[in-house]
């Protein structure tokens, strides 16, 4: 008991440096490329973004992280339901961060500091960079059993209960989110490197992000009938039993197989 509770204990320290690692590198993306640009991030942040452009038409300026905050309620709900409650509570960790950290390099672009501006003047530079970091910010994340929060939560439910890979249904609601971002900017152009900053990102996130994947899973025992009633009890997977003989005993073993989700 005592070294699962130390794997325990150090899985969960991995994730949270991770959670933290991966939001910081999102958020940077966000604001420091994407916003550089007049590009619009995928899922909620988005949408936040997409929230706050509007509200400036009318001479509004709320700050985008204020919206982050609001349309994340819902989705920590359908994370600790639909998927588990440790990832519902680090999504959550992520997305507290990303209200500090956005708010936080937005009064930095404010006040006329933006260590990317002096580098990055082209669009389409702009739009490859910041997909790749968005990706990169978000694989981290999910890689490590967490999420940026918003869509990542609703998409790896889908991903889960449905068997639909992660970056397909974030492709269509991000394909969503470009249409409107066109609309409220104005600008076909906006639309079109929102396309490349997708792609761009999506390709990053399928290459870190492999949760939609299957595995096999052998089990070798003797006791075959307790571990079979505890599987069958608690998970939703099929299983193959066949004996098997240990080559050094020369004892009769069983093998339990099962293929499950990554």
């Amino acid at each position: 008991m005592a070294n699962v509770s130390k794997f325990t204990i150090h899985r969960n320290t991995k994730t949270i440096i991770a959670t933290i690692v991966g939001t910081t590198i999102y958020c940077m993306s966000v604001v420091w490329i994407l916003d550089l640009g007049g590009f619009y991030a995928g899922g909620l942040t988005g949408l936040s973004l997409l929230i706050a452009s509007f509200l400036k038409i009318f001479n509004i300026d709320l700050s985008i992280s204020i919206f982050v905050l609001i349309l994340n309620i819902p989705m920590f709900i359908i994370g600790s339901r639909g998927v588990s409650r440790r990832f519902s509570y680090l999504s959550a960790l992520s997305v507290g961060l990303q209200v500090v950290l956005i708010f936080l390099f937005e009064q930095m672009v404010k006040g006329g500091f933006n260590p990317l501006g002096p580098i990055l003047h082209e669009k389409l530079l702009l739009a490859i960079i910041g997909g790749i970091g968005t990706g990169i910010g978000c694989g981290i994340c999910l890689r490590s059993g967490s999420s940026s929060g918003g869509m990542d939560i609703l998409s790896q439910y889908v991903s889960l209960k449905k068997n639909i890979p992660f970056t397909r249904f974030s492709l269509l609601v991000d394909s969503v989110i470009i249409v409107l971002g066109g609309i409220v900017a104005g600008d076909v152009a906006v639309a079109i490197f929102t396309i490349v900053r997708l792609l761009s990102h999506i390709i990053t996130l399928e290459k870190i992000h492999t949760i939609y994947n299957f595995v096999k899973v052998t089990i070798y025992t003797s006791e075959k009938d307790g571990m079979r009633e505890a599987l069958i009890t608690r998970f939703n997977h099929g299983i193959t039993i066949y004996e098997a003989v240990g080559g050094y005993t020369n004892q009769v073993k069983y093998v339990l197989e099962s293929v499950v989700s990554s």
